[in-house]
């Protein structure tokens, strides 16, 4: 049986869009500039294509600079912003919480980023682990199997009764498959279309409910 569930952050419980484009929002608040030229090119298929998000956006509405890019990356770490979960990631925590199993989110990325997100989701109260993977440093982030053992050792549960969510097959899956987890790939986000051959996917949430049972 299911006693804890592992969930990735970005693309798997909410949007991660909508918190770059609230960053974007609101350095064309402050610079002035139409902040339709962000929204009119950031998409999946940008995500994709860029290395370096911040500055290849900046370049492409011809509006670079070392400083603009500095001033985007310190939003992108602190902006104070309203951001919601996808409303079955709320349907499905509840559930998870009352029928007593344990939650817990590994996410890569900034630290100053990740905990920022965490703190306008406002998702530490129904949760019981946030582990932040860039903790241990960059080399041990997802798909690395360092904050998948750490976190196993933090809920004090064992690999065969844990069921990981992630949206991205090359860190999420591969990483909790790795450790022995049984990982579940939410077909969501720009990760949706990169090809992995997987025998779990979900198209949503929910559909975890299906795997709470016998953990094959």
């Amino acid at each position: 049986m299911v006693k804890a569930v592992i969930f990735d952050l970005d693309n798997t419980l909410y949007d991660e869009n909508s918190y770059f484009l609230k960053v974007f929002e609101e350095f064309s608040r402050i610079y002035h500039i139409d902040f339709n030229l962000f929204k009119n090119i950031f998409d999946d298929r940008f995500i994709l294509g860029s290395r370096d998000i911040f500055t290849d956006i900046l370049k492409e509405i011809d509006f670079y600079s070392q400083e603009k890019q500095k001033q985007l990356f310190e939003l992108y770490k602190s902006i104070d912003c309203n951001l919601k979960l996808y409303s079955e990631a709320y349907e499905l925590i509840n559930y998870l919480n009352n029928k007593n199993i344990n939650i817990a989110i590994i996410t890569n990325g900034v630290l100053e980023a990740q905990k920022n997100k965490v703190r306008v989701l406002d998702i530490e109260r129904i949760t019981n682990k946030i582990v932040y993977a860039r903790e241990f440093g960059k080399e041990f982030e997802k798909p690395h199997e360092k904050p998948y053992i750490q976190t196993l050792k933090l809920l004090n549960v064992k690999k065969e009764d844990v069921l990981f969510i992630g949206d991205h097959p090359y860190t999420d899956i591969i990483g909790a498959t790795k450790v022995g987890i049984k990982a579940l790939r939410f077909m969501n986000g720009y990760a949706s279309n990169i090809e992995f051959p997987h025998n779990y996917n979900i198209n949503s949430l929910l559909e975890v409910k299906n795997f709470l049972g016998e953990n094959k």
